[in-house]
């Protein structure tokens, strides 16, 4: 070891310098490769992830922007499903559909004489049923008239059609009248998605 650094001390200046330069050119490339390369390597790693993660939180609070107006969208279209199964139900209902016609019969000051519902028939492809009623009222224009109107301004959908008019006799100074209409509802029916067929 004592030789290595006589030699060394007795060395000329300049192989000291160019040996010393070795080693500090050795001492950086061995640096750069073991420890800056895999430390920027690894930067870059970490650079792309957070960009992804830059990305992604982004995405997520466009969403959480988002959220509120599409929660107030689908509160008004639950609202407005509500109120279209109050015109076209998804049940009969006909004893209440009936109580509601009764009161609006006393109401407007008529004489329901005939309250008949018929049959509910469907439509092929329809999505509702129609629940016909056939009814018989007596009292003056006037309130035969009141009565349709106050039909036609029901939530429920009745459609009243076949109307007549005959049989006037005069009564405690009014025209009475006798009419037979038939009233229709409806209700709304659950379509069956079509059956695969298989073979």
């Amino acid at each position: 070891m004592d030789k290595h650094l006589d030699k060394i001390v007795k060395a000329p200046p300049a192989v000291k310098f160019g040996g010393l330069a070795a080693a500090v050119v050795l001492l950086t490339a061995a640096n750069f490769f073991w420890v800056i390369q895999p430390l920027e390597e690894e930067m870059e790693g970490q650079r792309a992830e957070q960009r992804r993660l830059d990305m992604d939180l982004a995405e997520k609070s466009e969403i959480a922007q988002n959220l509120n107006e599409r929660r107030r969208e689908m509160d008004v279209l639950e609202q407005k499903l509500a109120e279209a199964l109050t015109e076209l139900p998804e049940n009969k209902d006909v004893e209440e559909l009936l109580a509601q016609l009764n009161d609006i019969g006393k109401k407007s000051g008529l004489e329901i004489s005939r309250v008949e519902p018929g049959p509910e028939t469907v439509g092929g492809g329809d999505f509702f049923a129609r629940i016909p009623i056939r009814m018989a009222v007596s009292g003056n224009y006037h309130e035969i008239a009141m009565f349709l109107q106050e039909v036609a301004n029901m939530r429920r959908i009745v459609n009243v059609n076949n109307i007549q008019l005959n049989g006037a006799k005069t009564k405690n100074e009014k025209v009475i009248l006798n009419s037979s209409f038939m009233a229709t509802t409806f209700r709304f029916v659950q379509t069956a998605a079509p059956a695969k067929s298989t073979k």
